[in-house]
Formats: C-alpha cells, sequence, structure tokens
C-alpha cells in the first residue's frame, strides 16, 4: 500500500531534491503516515508511508543493510518465523519485512525470492555491483512499473507518477489501446497503455546494470503428483490448517474488514479470521461488508450474506446507493483510473471503497477461490490411466457415481473441438465496424488477435491444465492491482488468503474427485461452520447486468460529442459508432461502450498538467 518511487541518471546528472518533494507529495494518497525522500548524487526517491501490519514497518526508505544493498519497496511477508529461523536470526516481532527480505538477500542473492512468500514489488540497490534489482511476487497484488529513457531509469508502484516525470514520453502504447477497444484489457502482462513503461509481470525479477535491462521468471508453482492420504478426513483438516495460517498471516492487530459475499469463499475467510481474532480476545476489530445492488435488480448476495453474518456473529454493514451514473466524472483526472477500463460505475465503486477503508486500511477478500476447483475431471482420469492406476480410477469414479447419482463432469473441450471441426464460420476474428480501419491495420490487429488465439494451450500440468495456466498468466496480478490505491486512490489494501501460495500448491496436488468437483472440498470442509444454505449454494452467474443499466441512462450520451475529437478518431470511426449505439436496441455489452471509455480517459489525461 505504501507508495514508493526511485530514479537513477545514467548520464552524470544529480538528482534534484525538488522533484523529489513534488513526487512525495503526489503519494500522500497512497502513505498519510509520513513521506520522505533520498537522493545521493545520480539516485534518489521518494516514498509515503501506509502502516498496516501485522509486522512493524520501516518509516523510512530506503532501508539499507551493511552500507550495501538498499531498499524500497512496498512488502507484506508471510511465515516470518520459519524466514528468520532459516536466516540464523533470533526469532523477533520487531524485524521488519523489509529488514527480513535484505537479510535474505544477503544471505542467497537473488535466490532469496525462491524462499520468501508473500504480497510484495520492491526495487533493490546494491552498491558494490552497482546493479538494481525489482522483483513482483507471484501472485501480484502490489504493482511495480518501470522506464529507461535517455539517461535516466525510473520506477514506482505508481504508474501515474512514472507517467508524468518530463522525461518519459507519453505516447500511448497503440497495441495496449487496440487490445483494450477489442478484448477489454491487454494479454502482454509487461504492457502498459504508455509506450515506454512497462509493468513488470508477477513471479518476475528485473536487473538493471550498465544501462542494460534483464528480466526474468524467478517462481513457478511446483508441478507434484496428487496428494494420497489415507482417510476423507486429512484433506479438510489440511486444507483447514493451510487457509487458517493464510488469513492469520494477513491479519493485521486492529479494525479490519472483511469482504463478505453470498458465496462460499469469502464465507470461509470470515469463519476463519473470526476464530482466529476471538482466540486472542479481537473478535470485535472484524466487520464484514457487502456491496449490494437491490436499487437495480434482485440481488441475491445481501441476504445471503447477512445470514453468514449473523450465522458467524460478526459485524455487517451491507453498502449500497440508490442511483447509478455511468462514466459519472470519468473526464476528470481525479476521477478517473490510471489506464482505460470498462468499469462502467468506477466512481460508485471508489465511493464504496472509501467507506470501507474509513473503518480500517485492509479487507480479506476471497478471490482466488474458484481457479483450482473447476470440476475438471478429464486430465486427472487421464493422469490415472497412463500411470496404469486403474484401481484408484475405478474407486474415485464409483465413488462419485454413488454419491452423486451422476458421472463426473470431464470438461475436457469435446465440444468446443467438435463445434470447431464442423463450423463454417470463418476462422478470422471479427472486430467492431466502428473500429478505424486505418488503425487496425497499422497495429495489424487481426493477425495480432489469430496470434494470441494460437497461443492459447493448456499448461504441462497432468491434472490441473487450466489452473496452473490460468495462475501463471498474470490474470489475478491484473484483477487485483485495479484494487491498488494506484488505481482508485483508495487507502484500502486488499489481501487475499485463498490465494496464498501454500494454498495454491496444497490443491493443485488435489485429486480431481472428488475435491474438485463443484468445489466439494470447500463444502465439505466449511460444513460446521457456515450456515446450510451458504454451504450447498450453487455456483451461479451475477442475478444482474449492469451494463445493460446503461441504456437507460442518457445523461452519459449527452456529453460524448457527435463528431467525437481527433485523439478518438485515431482509434474509433466515431460517427459509426454512435450510429452502432444508437441501434443496439438492448443490446449493449462492454465492447459497444468501450469507445466512451477511452474517449473520456483521454480527455482526462489531456486536462492534466505535467510536472514542471
Amino acid at each position: 500500500m505504501s507508495g514508493f518511487f526511485g530514479i537513477i541518471y545514467t548520464d552524470g546528472r544529480t538528482v534534484q531534491q525538488s522533484l523529489l518533494n513534488s513526487i512525495a507529495g503526489k503519494m500522500v494518497f497512497r502513505g498519510p503516515h509520513g513521506t520522505n525522500v533520498w537522493s545521493d548524487q545520480n539516485l534518489g526517491s521518494s516514498f509515503a508511508l501506509m502502516k498496516t501490519g501485522p509486522a512493524p514497518q520501516s518509516s523510512r526508505q530506503p532501508v539499507s543493510l551493511s552500507n550495501r544493498f538498499w531498499l524500497w519497496g512496498d512488502l507484506r511477508l508471510d511465515a516470518r518465523d520459519e524466514l528468520q529461523t532459516q536466516l540464523n536470526l533470533a526469532i523477533s516481532p520487531h524485524l521488519t519485512d523489509e529488514e527480513l527480505l535484505l537479510h535474505a538477500w544477503q544471505k542467497w542473492g537473488v535466490d532469496a525470492l525462491q524462499q520468501i512468500l508473500g504480497d510484495f514489488s520492491f526495487a533493490l540497490w546494491d552498491s558494490v555491483k552497482q546493479t538494481l534489482w525489482c522483483g513482483r511476487d507471484f501472485v501480484g497484488p502490489r504493482p511495480f512499473y518501470f522506464a529507461q529513457a535517455s539517461g535516466c531509469f525510473c520506477f514506482s508502484n505508481t504508474l501515474r507518477i512514472l507517467a508524468a516525470l518530463p522525461e518519459i514520453s507519453q505516447q500511448l502504447d497503440d497495441i495496449f489501446i487496440g487490445d483494450f477497444l477489442t478484448e477489454g484489457f491487454s494479454p502482454d502482462p509487461d504492457r502498459t497503455v504508455y509506450r515506454d513503461i512497462k509493468r513488470l509481470p508477477a513471479g518476475h525479477l528485473l536487473q538493471f546494470h550498465s544501462g542494460k535491462l534483464h528480466t526474468q521468471r524467478f517462481r513457478t508453482l511446483p508441478i507434484e503428483d496428487p496428494v494420497d492420504l489415507k482417510h476423507p478426513q486429512e484433506y479438510l483438516d489440511a486444507y483447514r490448517r493451510l487457509l487458517s495460517r493464510a488469513v492469520r498471516d494477513r491479519l493485521p492487530h486492529g479494525p479490519t474488514a472483511l469482504y463478505l459475499s453470498g458465496g462460499l469463499d469469502s464465507s470461509a475467510v470470515c469463519a476463519f479470521a473470526l476464530q482466529i481474532a476471538a482466540a486472542n480476545g479481537r473478535k470485535q476489530d472484524l466487520k464484514a461488508f457487502t456491496l449490494g445492488f437491490r436499487a437495480f435488480f434482485d440481488d441475491p448476495e445481501p441476504p445471503l450474506a447477512a445470514l453468514t453474518a449473523q450465522h458467524l456473529g460478526i459485524s455487517h454493514e451491507i453498502l449500497e446507493e440508490s442511483e447509478l451514473r455511468t462514466f459519472e466524472s470519468a473526464d476528470t483526472f481525479d476521477n478517473s483510473t490510471p489506464e482505460p477500463d470498462d468499469e462502467f460505475y468506477f466512481a460508485r465503486e471508489r465511493s464504496l471503497l472509501a467507506k470501507i477503508a474509513a473503518y480500517s486500511p485492509i479487507v480479506l477478500s476471497g478471490d482466488g477461490g474458484d481457479d483450482v476447483l473447476t470440476g475438471q475431471s478429464w486430465p486427472y482420469l487421464t493422469f490415472l490411466a497412463r500411470r496404469a492406476k486403474w484401481a484408484t480410477l475405478a474407486r474415485d469414479v464409483g465413488s462419485y457415481v454413488w454419491d452423486h447419482k451422476s458421472l463426473p463432469p470431464l470438461r475436457a473441450g469435446f465440444r468446443a473441438k467438435f463445434r470447431r471441426l464442423f463450423s463454417r464460420e470463418e476462422s478470422s476474428p471479427k472486430f467492431p465496424d466502428w473500429l478505424n480501419l486505418d488503425f487496425a491495420r497499422r497495429v495489424q490487429l487481426t493477425e495480432r488477435r489469430n496470434e494470441l488465439r494460437n497461443s492459447q494451450h493448456d499448461s504441462e500440468h497432468p491434472t490441473h491444465p487450466v489452473a496452473y495456466a490460468s495462475l501463471h498468466s498474470g490474470l489475478w496480478a491484473g484483477i487485483l492491482e485495479t484494487e491498488d490505491a494506484g488505481w482508485n486512490r483508495v487507502p484500502l489494501e486488499t489481501r487475499a488468503p485463498l490465494l496464498d501460495l501454500r494454498v495454491l500448491r496444497f490443491l493443485l496436488r488435489l485429486p480431481q474427485l472428488p475435491w474438485c468437483m463443484d468445489k466439494y472440498l470447500c463444502r465439505q470442509s466449511m460444513r460446521d461452520d457456515l450456515p446450510q444454505p451458504i454451504v450447498n449454494r450453487p455456483k451461479t452467474p451475477a442475478a444482474g447486468d449492469l451494463v445493460h443499466l446503461s441504456l437507460s441512462q442518457q445523461d452519459w450520451l449527452h456529453r460524448l460529442p457527435k463528431g467525437g475529437s481527433a485523439q478518438i478518431e485515431k482509434f474509433v470511426n466515431w460517427p459509426k459508432w454512435c450510429e452502432t449505439l444508437n441501434g443496439s436496441k438492448g443490446s449493449l455489452t462492454n465492447v459497444s461502450l468501450r469507445p466512451a471509455a477511452l474517449f473520456l480517459w483521454l480527455k482526462a489525461v489531456e486536462s492534466a498538467c505535467r510536472f514542471q
């Protein structure tokens, strides 16, 4: 959550204190508990502190060790006692996570990132080797951006800080814009909307030395054989131990917010958080929050969440608003996102997040519970067949049929393959007819889409190929980045225990039958802790489509010019889009609203002033 920025001038210039002070002031929204700046000739930094816990944090950055290593970053480490034991340090609750990482780096070098667990993005300067190392954890909830220009290299966890630097071009990345208009996001995890600013992908390490950059992945989840425990209860006990530890490591000392929907995952996180807090006499510190939409459609989440909260005996608040305004204030810089986004009710979302942040700077979520527990049994069955484990195969299938009175869902993609084989549809993707044709040709959108489609394939994981590929794709980094303060300017840090690497590693070793069918593991493990309607609730799609609410709202249309603008028409045939929009007649989609989102974002950026 804390904000950091650093710059290295490679052309011999000295860092100006005025620049660092200005940037520190721009990052106060990330760190209301104090700022500081630091410089040493051609190297300088700005820092804004946000106190979160549970571990102590360094109040100033950089943090140094042995006058050789200097660290900037936003870190929260798990399994601190175990790490201190590995480092031969006396276990101390007073050692900061920044100091722990520095000790690990001093002992293991880059291999330290194989040893530590948690959420982090950081930059570490080795003054002896004159090398800067930058890292981002495997899941990637904490962003990291960097840019190299003539005579300088800079980094930050806040995109707009780099975009405002005079040395960095604000030229947009056409490929990113094309991806946004057609997909809603860029599948390239290193791209940003700015051509000269890059993301460090989750699970990657960057090295900057003598003006040269090198990036490499430092962590993948191991591929291991399915775990074979003697009794079903052992699976449940193991899962509960791991999830409880993941929640415990993420609970701060003090007020803590919890997301609570009507689903199983967030309810499970709430249940474990309550058990841990109650054991420490801190039950009153917890409060659950539910985001509701009952003013607009029959939303089942609030009453189901209230049922769970009542069952657990936890304080609960349902956050709702009686009015939704599409693209509210999206054309102003302070109310726009750092990159184009198809969250058409961003102002409402930020307002509700601010209410949660007023209670606590930390919120625990149920994100990540569906990745592995997909109900895809075909890979597991073929794995057993290849290993000639016929007895295990017969036992698992037979038990499933006996318990569920049906065959397990294979989900091998046979239907999709059959449709592609006999489909007469064109293999090339069709793009919206409102795209600027010159733009589409220039960035080769058709070729890019075909390349992306052809590159999509299952991973090498023998039993959980889809989940394994998804976890390594950067998907969660992209989702969680939109919950970061650098995106929404709300000082609220989201922590997701179900994306803990210890939990994920265990889930990837689960036999698909029966544990991964319809979240059977979660349902069985929580059957004594949660209300039965929650435990037995089937996985269901969202009850309402907020995009269609935009059809009844015409105010945002009046803010859009009939003829577009020079900026938007580089990418969109604006008159054609207006014609398509007027002819939608109830078939409005996210795709059809993206040109409006892009137009308003461009307008907001144009209105912003750069640093002087």
